[in-house]
């Protein structure tokens, strides 16, 4: 592997190979500046770039910080980052690396050493840091330093999903202890890692600027500048791209038609990594009631929704886990329309004349329109539904820890492990990410069982088994695993790299 040595179990081995590249990344170079201006990946303004705590901001991240791995552009396959040396061993329990010399830290902090290794690791899973990220390092005894630029990784357990989303992604990034030390929670938004990129300027719903940093120890980006602009509504960043203001956007469904007309634009469509989905909150009625879940279930139009919302673009999900990743259920049930079921369930419930409900979105017009044909499918059947606009910044407050009975739609995006795909509904995020505030002990256990499972086989058995559950209970209506598609002008020549809807600024194709 390009002159690191990373040992595999065979499991662990064929798990990288076989697990498919499904999501996309822009890569961008602007010929006359050397400025390129983006739409932010999501449209969101930033919270949070602290990589025990960022929320979202993924793709910034992938560029500010180094990690031990990382995925070579557009494969599965794991090459040297800031690591010159990585051994795992057969058991899975140790992992011995060796730091590249010389590596340094943004703004003048200094030489990353195995003690900013072992700090970066260790504080996922700190209690007192309560980071969101502790499930993916949940095996993690300690790191212990053996040397200025050589430590041993100690797990409790083999950890299936190491080597295949910790360490190549956001919980394996690797910060300044000293700068972390210095500045305490303002770390958030003065991040100080040492990848390509340093955050030279953010303006809090305006800009945020990322610089080349010159120091940086492997090959130096093609462009001096990156702009980023929080533009949620997709139809005002086309108009900017059409107005020469950006140089590549994501670009609704319903507008693909359009730039494929125009001979001076190109047009990416990809299948996305992520599942987008209705759910409700358990806790409270109508939705502690299982027939009232499956009421819906039968109401809510999935087919009406994808033409409707997605142009038709994106294929159905029935489940959880998409094609191609590890624990597909090929053979999960399709729930299509059946109103006089979903009345009878309703009658069952006790709500024969229906309920009203709030149903939460943010200003995103793809999920305003999820949720506007959701409100007539469920009108059929007597159920009111009146939607509820909140900000994205106060989204995770409202939705994920304020406890109150709501419908809401949701998407999440995912990497290749499908441990990844099925941890956000454990009774451990409850409170966290975990919406929709459903718990299922035996769906915990297979969580962790097969977090640890070397053999696929079994592996995918456990999770399709935990997908089984979630049907059961209809603990939530699947609709897509989605699709993006971007537009680059002529001085754009994008890169699409395969994991987490990631950039990958810095790689410029001839």
């Amino acid at each position: 592997m390009n002159g690191i040595m990373v040992k595999f179990t065979k499991s662990v081995f064929f798990l990288l190979v076989l697990i498919l590249i499904l999501s996309v990344g822009v890569v961008v170079y602007s010929a006359d500046e050397d400025i390129v201006r983006s739409r932010m990946r999501l449209g969101e303004d930033i919270e949070n770039l602290d990589p025990a705590h960022l929320v979202r901001g993924y793709d910034i991240a992938l560029v500010l910080y180094s990690n031990l791995l990382k995925y070579k552009s557009g494969s599965s396959e794991l090459v040297p980052d800031a690591a010159e040396e990585v051994d795992v061993s057969e058991d899975g329990k140790v992992i011995t690396f060796k730091l590249k010399e010389g590596i340094q830290f943004h703004k003048g902090y200094g030489e990353m050493t195995a003690e900013d290794v072992k700090f970066s690791f260790e504080r996922i899973i700190d209690p007192d840091q309560n980071s969101e990220y502790v499930a993916d390092w949940q095996t993690l005894e300690r790191v212990e330093v053996t040397g200025r630029y050589t430590g041993k990784i100690i797990l409790k357990d083999a950890l299936a999903s190491l080597l295949v989303t910790t360490i190549p992604f956001t919980p394996g990034s690797i910060v300044s202890k000293k700068a972390y030390e210095e500045m305490g929670n303002k770390f958030a938004t003065n991040p100080i890692g040492s990848g390509p990129y340093y955050l030279e300027k953010w303006e809090p719903e305006q800009v945020l600027v990322l610089k080349r940093f010159e120091e940086y120890f492997d090959e130096k980006p093609n462009i001096d500048k990156i702009e980023l602009y929080p533009l949620v509504d997709k139809n005002i960043s086309e108009m900017n791209f059409d107005k020469g203001d950006l140089d590549v956007t994501e670009i609704s469904l319903d507008s693909i038609d359009r730039y494929k007309a125009e001979s001076d634009v190109d047009v990416h469509i990809l299948s996305a990594l992520k599942y987008g989905f209705i759910g409700f909150n358990h806790k409270y009625p109508p939705f502690d009631n299982i027939n009232v879940r499956k009421a819906l279930r039968y109401a809510i139009d999935v087919d009406m929704i994808i033409d409707g919302a997605y142009n038709g673009v994106p294929e159905r999900a029935n489940a959880m886990i998409a094609p191609g990743i590890l624990g597909y259920w090929e053979d999960a049930p399709q729930y299509n329309v059946n109103l006089e079921k979903a009345r009878n369930l309703l009658d069952e419930a006790g709500y024969p004349d229906g309920f009203e409900v709030e149903m939460v979105t943010t200003s995103n017009p793809l999920y305003m329109n999820i949720c506007q044909i959701a409100k007539e499918n469920l009108r059929k059947i007597g159920v009111e539904v009146n939607i509820k606009i909140i900000e994205t910044s106060a989204w995770y407050e409202y939705v994920g820890k304020e406890s109150h009975p709501i419908m809401f739609f949701e998407t999440f995006s995912l990497t290749l492990d499908p441990g990844y795909w099925v941890e956000w509904f454990t009774t451990d995020q409850v409170g966290k990410w975990n919406f929709l505030k459903w718990s299922n002990s035996r769906y915990d256990e297979l969580a962790d069982e097969a977090a640890i499972m070397m053999d696929l086989e079994k592996r995918e058995e456990m999770y399709i088994e935990m997908q089984k559950i979630m049907d059961e209970e209809a603990a939530i209506i699947w609709l897509t695993n989605g699709a993006k598609a971007y537009v680059s002008n002529e001085r754009v020549k994008p890169v699409f790299l395969g994991h987490y809807n990631q950039y990958r600024y810095w790689e410029i194709t001839d």
